[in-house]
């Protein structure tokens, strides 16, 4: 069973570039302005008691660098924008950090950025604390004081900087890997409605690894994923309801789930409902519908849908039947180690159909199957190897793979094993014993299902 985690780098750039853009202070650059310093001169805003305002010199600022004006307008901005920054006004200090961390309307400057965002964050700022923290993971490569300060803005209960710790403690390959605030983290983050973190957790849950297998909170938490529009979520859960997993089987309830993973795109889940309309299992057979959705699956990079579509075509069954279809598409899984796809490809070249014949491919195709366990393909190369068919004869090698095969019942390989294991001597009998010792148990079973993401 292949589990997918959400193992991939911490979500920096994105994390960043949703709080400069996802609600912007300063969203709308100025193409004619170029990089520029902040002058120091400008005039100012008093309050009734003689005081510079922060707040209204940051709102000054906020009109004019947001309303695509001039370049005057631009220096007026930026300038209004540092006299409020000056003041330790946390909202200020958090747009000029960012105007310098992304080199906008000005020179980019990282030490500058971490200057304003530190000012900021000590106050308490969040967006500051978060930012500050994913800067010095980034860029300034420095994992303490990342994590310190985003542990500050977890702690205010921003998911996101929750699910980036969890991911750091997860994943982190310094003496600061702790599994244990790794799953608390995932935990905080999921409960505040982070659809990654939830997910992971559910996997976590799945897999049994860092905490105890728990099938039930891990489709509570898919379905919790699946509910904010998580089609890898969405296809989990049906495949746990089908495999009555963490509740009782109830195949209404898979292909429903299946259903809404599919029409977001999610391969696993069109091949898996192609089948069932195919199969008539759960709903009213209907071959135009299933075919459709296994087609959009291969077409989306599912080997066992790409293998499906293959067969049809080399059978002509459910397809027009069109060898060089099936060769195209048996290869697209083929390459994905598909073994059945590695078999039928195998197959195609050595018989010369819808290609012209070729035993050194079609030997090739034969022992990547056979080396993933398949007995049919280890037969057929064992045989292949017996004879010298597209490669030198090899008899200790050929009564190995047939040897292999025979052990999982293949009635010809049995035969053909005795048959080649008479020729041998005794050094060569010796060299397949031990060659048997060391091979890889029994068969590696295909998944004629797509498994847990």
């Amino acid at each position: 069973m292949h589990i997918r985690t959400a193992s991939k780098p911490l979500r920096l750039g994105m994390a960043v570039a949703q709080l400069i853009l996802a609600t912007p202070a300063f969203a709308t650059p100025i193409p004619q302005a170029e990089p520029s310093t902040i002058p120091s001169s400008a005039a100012t805003i008093l309050t009734k008691n003689n005081e510079f305002d922060a707040t209204v010199q940051f709102a000054n600022a906020k009109k004019l660098l947001v309303n695509n004006g001039t370049a005057d307008d631009l220096q007026a901005g930026l300038s209004w924008l540092q006299r409020a920054a000056a003041q330790g006004y946390a909202p200020a200090l958090f747009e000029l950090a960012n105007l310098y961390e992304n080199g906008t309307y000005v020179k980019q400057d990282n030490a500058k950025a971490v200057s304003f965002y530190e000012q900021a964050a000590k106050q308490g700022h969040l967006d500051s604390q978060y930012n500050l923290g994913l800067l010095y993971l980034r860029i300034i490569k420095d994992t303490d004081k990342g994590r310190y300060w985003l542990e500050q803005a977890a702690k205010q209960q921003d998911a996101e900087a929750q699910y980036n710790l969890a991911l750091l403690y997860r994943f982190t390959k310094d003496k600061q890997a702790d599994p244990v605030k790794a799953i608390y983290w995932y935990t905080q983050s999921a409960q505040n409605g982070h659809r990654n973190a939830q997910f992971d957790l559910g996997v976590t849950y799945l897999q049994g690894i860092q905490i105890p297998q728990n099938l039930q909170q891990a489709a509570y938490w898919f379905q919790k994923a699946a509910e904010q529009g998580d089609p890898a979520a969405a296809f989990n859960l049906g495949l746990m309801y089908e495999q009555g997993r963490g509740s009782p089987k109830n195949l209404v309830e898979a292909i429903r789930w299946y259903r809404v993973a599919a029409e977001q795109g999610e391969a696993g889940a069109q091949y898996n409902l192609g089948v069932k309309y195919l199969l008539g299992s759960g709903l009213e057979r209907n071959d135009e519908t299933g075919i459709s959705w296994i087609r959009k699956a291969a077409e989306g990079g599912n080997p066992a849908a790409q293998y499906t579509v293959g067969f049809m075509y080399e059978q002509g069954t459910d397809l027009p039947k069109d060898d060089a279809m099936a060769l195209y598409w048996y290869r697209q899984a083929a390459e994905q180690d598909y073994t059945d796809a590695q078999l039928g490809l195998a197959i195609m070249y050595a018989n010369g159909q819808g290609v012209k014949a070729d035993n050194n491919e079609a030997n090739q195709w034969f022992k990547r199957a056979a080396e993933a366990g398949n007995a049919i393909a280890q037969f057929n190369l064992g045989t292949y190897m017996a004879h010298g068919v597209g490669m030198a004869k090899d008899l200790p090698s050929a009564a190995y793979w047939l040897s292999l095969a025979a052990n999982q019942g293949h009635e010809g390989a049995i035969a053909n094993r005795d048959y080649v294991l008479k020729m041998l001597n005794d050094s060569e009998h010796a060299e397949v014993e031990r060659r048997l010792k060391t091979a890889p148990n029994g068969t590696l079973a295909q998944d004629k299902q797509v498994a847990i993401q």
